[in-house]
């Protein structure tokens, strides 16, 4: 009886963490393999995943989290995430929340992100403080697009009015575009970058298609590839990626950047190339290297916040 007893208690002493996403790159987390270790506590990990866990910390609990909810909230919604950006200096594009135009038919960005708006209101706003001439070319990006779905490139006044019609622009935030020619990901946590890789523009890739990067026209290069090319600047890259991460308040998460070429336009090597941030993703696909780099990091990230409540 005792030893039946003893049995028992092993049994429930460690736990394995609940895994939360439904990317299908993240299925082997969940696998009947078990990539993941036990832990001698409770916790849940989140990959976009907005479901609340009852017995987690922030409801009270002791179950340990990655990535909370209002995390995975703040960088989901490209508004919020904005917002986290600018009220953290995160070095980022320039942005605007809504367009307006006055009785002359000019159009103006403002970044009154506090206050309702519709655009049949017909703003006038030529003579406030927050209006600012639009900087052609914009990017005009659906606050919950993925992979460049919702997003738009306008290039001038003209193409902006036809871009108008029919939208509904509180789904929308406006970005300067910048026209760096390296964008790298970085999958970063409080401690440092575990993994990245470079997107490069496949050669027959359209032109009207170059101007983002992502699954449908680029290759993924590792670090290790002479075509990666880092930045002379990488540590403050690092450094920026990590206090992105921080300021949406997740505890893992994949940065995209997009940083300056390596040489100027007289062909003299930069030394501190211009980037932005331009937005965190808490569920990015896997491939194996990555799925091998967040089976280190994970228990690293648990361990870590449960030592520290």
């Amino acid at each position: 009886m005792l030893k039946t007893i003893a049995l028992q208690k092993k049994k429930f002493k460690y736990f394995r963490p609940l895994i939360l996403t439904r990317h299908p790159t993240h299925s082997p987390l969940r696998a009947k393999e078990r990539l993941l270790p036990v832990f001698p506590f409770r916790s849940v990990i989140r990959f976009g995943s907005l479901t609340e866990v009852e017995d987690s910390v922030t409801r009270g609990g002791n179950r340990i989290e990655l990535n909370t909810v209002a995390a995975i909230k703040n960088s989901a919604n490209k508004l919020l995430m904005k917002q986290c950006f600018t009220n953290n200096n995160v070095k980022t594009a320039d942005w605007w929340n809504k367009i307006c135009d006055n009785d002359h038919g000019d159009f103006f960005l403002r970044n009154d992100i506090n206050t309702d708006w519709d655009v049949a209101d017909k703003t006038i706003c030529q003579d406030e403080p927050s209006s600012k001439p639009i900087p052609f070319p914009i990017v005009a990006k659906h606050i919950f697009g993925s992979r460049n779905n919702g997003n738009f490139k306008l290039d001038s006044q003209e193409e902006l009015e036809s871009w108008l019609v029919g939208k509904t622009l509180s789904n929308y935030i406006f970005e300067k575009f910048y026209n760096y020619s390296r964008e790298y990901r970085l999958h970063v946590q409080e401690d440092g970058c575990f993994y990245t890789c470079r997107k490069m523009l496949r050669s027959d890739t359209a032109e009207d298609k170059r101007w983002y990067r992502n699954d449908s026209n680029s290759n993924w290069i590792v670090e290790t590839n002479e075509s990666f090319d880092k930045p002379v600047n990488w540590d403050t890259v690092i450094e920026e990626s990590i206090k992105a991460l921080k300021s949406v308040g997740l505890d893992f998460g994949a940065v995209d950047l997009r940083i300056q070429s390596k040489l100027d336009k007289d062909g003299n090597e930069r030394t501190d190339p211009d980037f932005i941030v331009v937005e965190i993703n808490s569920a990015p696909s896997f491939g194996t290297i990555t799925l091998d780099k967040y089976l280190v990091e994970i228990p690293k990230i648990l361990n870590r916040k449960y030592a520290s409540i």
